[in-house]
């Protein structure tokens, strides 16, 4: 609890500084003076102590839990906008937003996010180094292996390279052992159980099979007694629990896995935001579409739009736009064949394009008309999923979202020509690893690496 105090303390006190500095360096930029201003002071520090409420009330403080680094940078930074807009609602209810300069407000933003990141990312330095080094407490288990359970040394290993604190564990024999003269599991357990209750643990951990429930039940109710949590991990599916989550079905509460944006609020979201860029790109560039439709014109005979069928959404057939940046402009004549360097096929122009990623512009059109997202799994053309569809297993499982003018492969260097099947692997794998881990966050972040990342402009030709 101390520490936790002291956590917390440390975030306000460099939000406030944050916050009010901001003001300060404003002032002096925008105005050329520096001035004390009480509403401004109230203001900051109204922002750090809303900040560590709404943390508290999300449990971002629990130190020796999990929570603490649970994409603890996020939450932060939701934890400072909330506390903004709250901020923002009082001021407008009781009308005292009068002087409140606008630049001074985005500025303030702006800096107390970044002291945010700053901070946190420090504090989870500190605190795992000092874990680590044994100079404080770590969160402690008892791990019980239930019969039949298999694989338990892959989660052994993984334990062990987290080097998590296990104070004691568990084998139990088989069904049949029991049956043949051992201790019956109610003995064990009820042992178990009380040496338990000697000993510093946070949780029990319990691994089991899919074909003992009854004793996995038995045994949660026999340990239900002590005062720890008591987590239940089915060992077959320890690949799988990494990306599920907890939802609701009804007032049931159930596992789900390989989700994406597949809340009605991760979608509207989403959804909300393509619009809205999209749109706003579309007005801002439509000059520049003009002179690419210009020179596309000038260069070759043909349209300027060049139309391929991908698989989108479900695995359902959309067409893509690009410019066209070749001669062969109708993928629908001709075999597959992917562009290549030095490919005699692409025109001068296009050759710019695809360097640029301009060609890439008037998929613009399909996010508006819903049949693509901006950040996503680049869509491949039928052709190309059908030669790997029978040697990469799940390849299709890319297309439980939308795809994307630009994705997590992409800003990783992992675009370009695909002629091997490494190559393909590889960029499968990062296409997954977005759809298991989607965020709205991870979009922003997908996006501003797009923009500013080199990665994400290798082999473009």
């Amino acid at each position: 609890m101390f520490w936790t105090v002291v956590v917390a303390a440390l975030e306000m006190i460099v939000i406030v500084t944050c916050a009010y500095g901001a003001f300060v360096a404003y002032s002096a930029a925008a105005y050329g003076v520096i001035f004390f201003r009480i509403d401004y002071a109230l203001a900051s520090v109204s922002v750090g102590a809303l900040y560590v409420a709404l943390c508290i009330a999300d449990n971002q403080y629990d130190l020796l839990g999990p929570e603490w680094n649970e994409r603890s940078r996020t939450r932060g930074g939701v934890a400072i906008a909330l506390s903004c807009v709250i901020l923002l609602t009082i001021g407008y209810v009781t009308n005292s937003l009068g002087g409140y300069s606008r630049g001074t407000f985005l500025v303030q933003f702006l800096a107390t996010l970044l002291g945010q990141v700053a901070i946190r990312s420090c504090l989870r330095q500190v605190i795992d180094q000092v874990r680590w080094r044994g100079h404080w407490r770590r969160e402690s288990m008892v791990v019980l292996v239930m019969p039949g359970a298999r694989g338990v040394r892959h989660v052994r290993a993984r334990l062990a390279a987290r080097h998590e604190h296990i104070v004691r564990w568990y084998d139990f024999p088989s069904v049949t052992d029991l049956a043949d003269g051992g201790a019956s599991l109610e003995v064990q357990l009820s042992a178990i159980r009380g040496e338990c209750r000697a000993l510093p643990i946070d949780a029990v951990l319990i691994l089991f099979g899919s074909d003992n429930m009854e004793v996995v039940s038995n045994a949660v109710e026999e340990l239900s007694e002590l005062p720890v949590r008591i987590q239940l991990l089915p060992v077959e599916l320890a690949e799988l629990m990494r990306r599920s989550r907890v939802g609701t079905y009804g007032h049931l509460r159930v596992l789900e896995l390989f989700c994406g944006p597949c809340s009605l609020r991760d979608r509207f979201l989403k959804r909300s935001f393509d619009i809205v860029v999209a749109s706003t790109l579309l007005v801002m560039l439509w000059p520049l579409f003009a002179v690419v439709a210009a020179l596309i014109k000038l260069e070759t005979r043909g349209p300027v739009l060049f139309r391929q069928t991908r698989h989108g959404f479900n695995n359902e057939p959309i067409q893509v736009l690009k410019f066209r940046s070749m001669t062969t402009f109708d993928d629908a004549h001709d075999e597959f064949r992917q562009a290549v360097r030095n490919d005699p096929r692409v025109t001068r122009v296009g050759r710019v394009l695809r360097r640029t990623n301009i060609d890439e512009l008037p998929q613009l059109m399909n996010v508006l008309r819903g049949e693509m997202s901006l950040v996503g799994p680049r869509p491949h053309a039928v052709a190309h999923n059908h030669m790997f569809a029978d040697q990469i297993r799940r390849m299709f499982r890319r297309h439980n979202v939308k795809p994307g003018i630009t994705g997590w492969a992409q800003v990783n260097g992992l675009r370009g020509e695909t002629d091997t099947f490494e190559k393909m692997q590889k960029r499968i794998e990062h296409d997954l690893y977005y759809v298991d881990n989607w965020s709205f966050f991870f979009d922003l972040k997908i996006m501003i690496m797009t923009v500013i990342s080199k990665r994400a402009h290798i082999d473009a030709y």
